[in-house]
């Protein structure tokens, strides 16, 4: 998929080295994220439209703004100022360990509800394993 993306900018740009982000193929790119890349492994309607959100909001031609913001959330984080690979891998590192579901368009209490479902089931499991133990 990623040689498909590189192929539609190629394709797109021809022999030049910069081009306007506005004639970029975005729906194209889009598209080959949203199906090609990550559409296989989404199952549920509600995580596609997720995704679709995600990927429609952030590769845009204001992508290439210096304040473009990936989310519109506070606190979500600005693109680097840089376009190297280790000015990028800095920006990467720099950003905090833990990150608010809000930034990938979940709801902000999609953590608490991840955590009961899995505190549910190991509970769940603890019973199985102790009711199995005492029938023995």
């Amino acid at each position: 998929a990623l040689d498909v993306i590189d192929s539609l900018v190629s394709d797109s740009c021809g022999k030049k080295q910069n081009v306007d982000p506005e004639k970029l193929p975005w729906e194209a790119i889009r598209t080959t994220l949203c199906k090609g890349v990550f559409g296989g492994r989404v199952t549920d309607d509600s995580d596609q439209d997720i995704l679709d959100n995600l990927v429609n909001g952030t590769f845009v031609p204001d992508a290439f703004n210096v304040d473009f913001k990936l989310v519109d959330v506070d606190g979500a984080p600005t693109l680097p100022e840089g376009s190297s690979k280790d000015e990028c891998f800095a920006w990467i590192d720099s950003l905090p360990s833990h990150n608010p579901p809000t930034w990938i368009g979940l709801d902000s209490a999609a953590e608490t509800e991840r955590d009961r479902l899995v505190a549910e089931s190991v509970a769940k499991k603890y019973d199985e394993v102790k009711a199995a133990l005492s029938d023995e």
